[in-house]
């Protein structure tokens, strides 16, 4: 059997009937996972989150949605191309969708308003839970300061994760789940240094399937998955030049401005590509793409091939684009320029603060609902008072998916050493899961009604 054999299965957390009686291939069991991903809510809500800039109807900039599609294009392109020198026996239709599939799926766990707004949920998290847990609860066991930990962090890559299998209960093949985790560390653990700590990338809550990941690919217990090597370099190559061609179709940044920084600081390569993509004819910024990210795939895929066994033995430690080449070089020059240029500009602020006062202002409102003990929260259907009463409308806001899955975890998810604590626990996750799935407008939409409900 090779690597690749053993690392693309048809196997699932919880298998069907039909798969019990028969199991499926591996192929048809990736082609049903895709099935249920390109169906699933998450995927259709990310046509309203924003990529760098507001949504507007009348632009053609990216959203999440057409964002994650051009992820998935070039990471079907590196797959192809991967597979063409492999070496390996493998099953190439399953490989490619894995692929193709974790990059559409790469930005699912993502809230609103994208990196910003996963640091404004930290910060009111941080701030806010303590006080909480202790009007709720009171004092905490052993395990608690492990479990505030986790509760206090919030991760797009985390959230994908517990999204799709714990919220949305897609039952997906435990290689599509693999091939979504960019880190090995839990919310909960410490971060050591070693290879891909740098975030969580899955919480307390996640953590027996992960075991079960872990257990079917040993080498996700140290390392990456190996196709998740491929969805981050798609992800790279997409946004490289994508956030700069809708900087200039918004108006933020003009072509003149970008080609004055880029033929003063970029390398000779970048500005090979820029001069021969003439950006005085039209269809400029689609020929510059394309010069640039050809290169890029035959780099990536040379790297992939070179450090395949390490890869394979979860022991490679660095992306496939940080290398000294100047195709990547040029792609990490543009992306700097774009932090520079283009993520502070008043336009891309204003959408920020839009989303700050938002997310906090929603949170805020459904704070009391994380200071009652569990008998009242449970039992808020009864409460007839003022208090009760506000309460109550803001629990029949929370979406009847959430609140099921909050029911069925408060009472008997594994590796909680207190009752209490564990269903406090998923109180916070409610209102987390809910919160970062709403999308942009959504948010926006929820707060002016909160604001105006709070007189």
């Amino acid at each position: 059997m090779s690597d690749y054999q053993a690392l693309i299965l048809s196997e699932r957390q919880l298998p069907s009937a039909s798969e019990e009686a028969e199991p499926a291939s591996a192929l048809a069991a990736i082609e049903a996972d895709r099935s249920r991903i390109v169906q699933c809510s998450p995927v259709r809500r990310l046509q309203q989150k924003t990529q760098v800039f507001p949504l507007d109807v009348k632009a053609s900039v990216r959203s999440r949605l057409t964002h994650s599609l051009e992820v998935k294009e070039t990471g079907r392109q590196l797959a192809l191309k991967v597979l063409a020198e492999i070496g390996q026996e493998v099953d190439k239709e399953a490989f490619v969708s894995l692929v193709e599939m974790a990059c559409l799926l790469h930005d699912v766990g993502n809230p609103p308003f994208g990196h910003f707004g996963e640091v404004v949920m930290i910060d009111w998290l941080r701030t806010r839970l303590p006080p909480l847990f202790r009007q709720a609860i009171g004092k905490g066991s052993r395990q608690w300061p492990m479990l505030m930990t986790d509760l206090q962090q919030f991760e797009g890559n985390a959230q994908s994760l517990r999204l799709l299998h714990s919220l949305q209960g897609l039952n997906l093949t435990l290689s599509q789940l693999a091939a979504l985790q960019k880190y090995v560390r839990g919310a909960y653990q410490r971060q050591t240094g070693g290879r891909w700590q740098q975030k969580p990338g899955h919480y307390f809550s996640e953590r027996p399937l992960v075991q079960q990941i872990r257990a079917r690919f040993p080498i996700t217990t140290r390392g990456r998955y190996p196709l998740t090597f491929l969805m981050e370099a798609a992800d790279d190559m997409a946004y490289g030049v994508a956030d700069l061609e809708d900087a200039v179709d918004r108006g933020v940044l003009s072509l003149a401005e970008l080609e004055l920084a880029l033929l003063g600081d970029g390398n000779e390569y970048l500005k090979n590509c820029w001069q021969q993509a003439k950006a005085d004819e039209p269809g400029f910024f689609s020929r510059f793409r394309q010069a640039i990210n050809d290169d890029l795939l035959v780099l990536v895929s040379e790297q992939y091939l070179l450090h395949q066994q390490a890869i394979l033995e979860g022991s490679h430690d660095t992306p496939l684009l940080a290398v000294e080449q100047a195709p990547a070089e040029a792609l990490q020059w543009l992306k700097d320029f774009a932090h520079r240029q283009v993520f502070n500009r008043r336009e891309v602020e204003a959408l920020e603060l839009s989303g700050f006062a938002a997310l906090k202002g929603v949170l805020e409102a459904f704070a009391p609902l994380l200071a009652l003990p569990e008998q009242e929260f449970t039992s808020l259907d009864s409460r007839q008072d003022a208090e009760g009463l506000v309460l109550r409308r803001l629990y029949h806001r929370l979406p009847p998916r959430h609140l099921a899955a909050y029911r069925r975890d408060s009472r008997s998810a594994a590796f909680f050493e207190s009752e209490r604590e564990r269903e406090w626990y998923f109180r916070v996750r409610l209102l987390l899961d809910f919160v970062s799935g709403m999308t942009d407008t959504y948010v926006l939409e929820e707060y002016r009604l909160l604001c105006g409900f709070q007189g």
